[in-house]
């Protein structure tokens, strides 16, 4: 892709604590943050902004009801068009007689793009109730190309790496919504920072701060690094609030021509 295909877009990342399982306060809590705003073209949410990581089974089937997806969702619509900007986070989802952790990506004039989270962290019992997803999605946003990835996927190099399409890069950057907790900040830090350098690309995650319901404290950190591994922004730990990056075409294709790394990259077919 061209840098004249592509404009700069700042992106938004709302560092927020999670109340557990708590569908109406977190909505009321993003509403008044989305009232004090910065300007973007994609603001960010953590995974599970509306409920928190709640995998226990009884809180679960208590708040993963259609009928709470569709109210979240029709919240992610009117921040979106109230922006005019694209607007995403993960929700738990139904999915027959099991869930889903879906990243959803809902535009300006409500269309909407999900990637089911692939990779699912046992540690926290999403193995028992989940199932993953099967496939990548790449969105397009003012000809930027963005990779949809959630949180654990963070881990799994393969499956985040670019794939060359005729000797150019497949996508520009890589979005992240996370609940990370302290005890692991470092692989966080470090695995944002891997995933830019080794794809040559934006990524920005979006952390959570605060205690859930597993006793598990989160600090944020909430960052995006840019194409060369340089840390372009980052949230103050433990701090809420947003945090602004822009992602600058003209730096990227400079970075890309300068050290062309793709064109000696090996091929390979997920599976």
């Amino acid at each position: 892709m061209t840098v004249d295909r592509r404009e700069n877009i700042n992106i938004a990342s709302l560092q927020m604590d999670i109340k557990w399982g708590d569908i109406k306060e977190n909505l009321i809590s993003i509403d008044s943050y989305f009232e004090t705003s910065p300007h973007a073209d994609i603001y960010l949410l953590p995974e599970t902004f509306a409920t928190g990581f709640v995998t226990n089974i009884d809180i679960l089937t208590e708040v993963a009801t259609q009928r709470n997806v569709e109210k979240i969702l029709d919240a992610l619509k009117r921040w979106s068009a109230t922006k005019k900007a694209w607007v995403g986070g993960t929700v738990f989802v139904p999915n027959e007689d099991r869930y889903r952790n879906r990243f959803f990506m809902i535009g300006p004039t409500g269309e909407t793009i999900s990637y089911d989270k692939r990779h699912l962290f046992g540690i926290a019992g999403e193995l028992d109730s989940f199932d993953g997803g099967v496939s990548r999605v790449i969105i397009k946003i003012k000809g930027w190309s963005l990779l949809l990835a959630v949180c654990y996927d963070l881990r799994f190099p393969v499956w985040l790496r670019q794939q060359p399409i005729k000797g150019k890069h497949e996508y520009d950057g890589i979005l992240v919504p996370a609940n990370w907790p302290e005890s692991r900040q470092n692989a966080w830090e470090t695995l944002i920072k891997a995933r830019a350098i080794e794809n040559q690309c934006y990524v920005t995650g979006v952390n959570r701060i605060g205690i859930d319901g597993f006793e598990s404290n989160h600090i944020g950190g909430s960052l995006t690094i840019g194409p060369k591994g340089d840390t372009l922004s980052e949230a103050q730990h433990s701090k809420p609030g947003w945090i602004v990056t822009t992602f600058d075409a003209l730096h990227l294709s400079a970075v890309r021509k300068r050290y062309p790394f793709i064109d000696d990259a090996d091929s390979f077919t997920l599976q």
